[in-house]
Parts: structure tokens; C-alpha cells; sequence
């Protein structure tokens, strides 16, 4: 029988655990709830964008996948409408680094200008490569705005125009950062 613990933490982070004997690894998934559905129409892709974000550095930490690859690691991130998800895959021993790189781009990530213009850029391009650049690329922009019209699922995650994310500032980054991407709005799972 598998044992799953629940509960939440002081600071409002939900905790969802299972210990599996059997592996050497462990495993961390971050569920943000924080997705397109959270973005203002007048600037879309945010969600998306933090997704890249969030590998740029904290506080404390320079380089996130550096700092993970080091302790043996490996991550990666995918966003939807309703989450943003982040997971970390670390050698048991080595849990402790996992936890505390997390913790650490959740209480304060760099907001580094340089961060911003590099992720920015990898956005613009993904973007382009897959709205602008194939046959039919931007068919998820007119179903989405066919299938919704008030609801917020019509903001495709990529973002609606490109130049959303083009102009997109150090302020609106932090305000969106400090709305979403707190304990109190995840849950992770190990």
C-alpha cells in the first residue's frame, strides 16, 4: 500500500509526499497556480515568460540549472492555462539542495535586467518559431478566440501578440512575481 502525506505548511504551502524506498532519487514538482487564465489582456505570455524566468537566478543562487547539474540534478518546466509547473529530479543525498533552490527562486528571484533581456528574447523567438514561422501557427490564437469569448482560456499560453512580451517591463515582471509565486499559491510534491 502507498502511504501519501498531506498538509500545509505555516506559510501556506500545500506539501504532498510519498517516500519510495525503492529509488535512490528523489523528485520535486512545483505546482504554481498561475497560468495565461491569471494574464491582463493588454499583456500576455506572462505566464509563460516566468517559466523562463525562473531558471535566472535568485537571491542567493546565480545560475538555477547550474546549481541543480552540480548536485547531480536535473529540471524543467512546462506552463498551461491554469498552471506553471516546475520539477526537479536529485540524487536522495542530495534533496536538501533541491529544497533549498526552490525555496530560494520562490522568496526571491534576481529581477535581473540582464535575465529579463536574455529570457525575453528566447520567448520572442519561441514565439516566432511557432506562431509566425509555420503554416498555421497561430490557429491556437483564432480557436481559443472562436471557443471563448469572456473567458480567460481565449489568452493563448504563448501570449497574444508578440509585442506583449517585446515591451513588457522590470515592474510588471515583480508585480506579477509577487502575485503568483508565493507558498501560499503551490503546492509541491516530493
Amino acid at each position: 500500500m502507498i502511504t501519501v502525506n498531506r498538509f500545509t505548511l505555516s506559510n501556506g504551502l500545500r506539501v504532498v509526499h510519498n517516500h519510495d524506498s525503492a529509488t535512490a532519487m528523489v523528485a520535486l514538482d512545483i505546482l504554481y497556480n498561475v497560468g495565461s487564465r491569471d494574464e491582463r489582456p493588454e499583456r500576455t505570455g506572462m505566464a509563460h515568460l516566468f517559466e523562463h524566468l525562473m531558471f535566472g537566478g535568485s537571491e542567493n543562487v546565480a545560475e538555477f540549472d547550474k546549481a541543480l547539474e552540480n548536485a547531480g540534478g536535473t529540471n524543467n518546466a512546462w506552463t498551461n492555462s491554469d498552471y506553471t509547473n516546475f520539477y526537479d529530479i536529485v540524487p536522495a543525498h542530495n534533496a536538501e539542495t533541491a529544497f533549498w533552490l526552490e525555496s530560494d527562486r520562490m522568496k526571491g528571484l534576481a529581477f535581473s535586467d540582464k535575465a529579463l533581456e536574455v529570457q525575453r528574447q528566447v520567448v520572442c523567438e519561441e514565439f516566432k518559431q511557432v506562431c509566425l514561422n509555420q503554416p498555421y501557427g497561430d490557429l491556437q490564437h483564432y480557436l481559443n478566440g472562436l471557443a471563448y469569448k469572456e473567458h480567460p482560456y481565449r489568452i493563448p499560453v504563448i501570449g497574444k501578440e508578440l509585442s506583449h512580451i517585446e515591451n513588457v517591463t522590470q515592474d510588471e515582471v515583480r508585480r506579477f512575481f509577487y502575485d503568483h509565486y508565493a507558498p501560499n499559491n503551490a503546492v509541491i510534491s516530493v
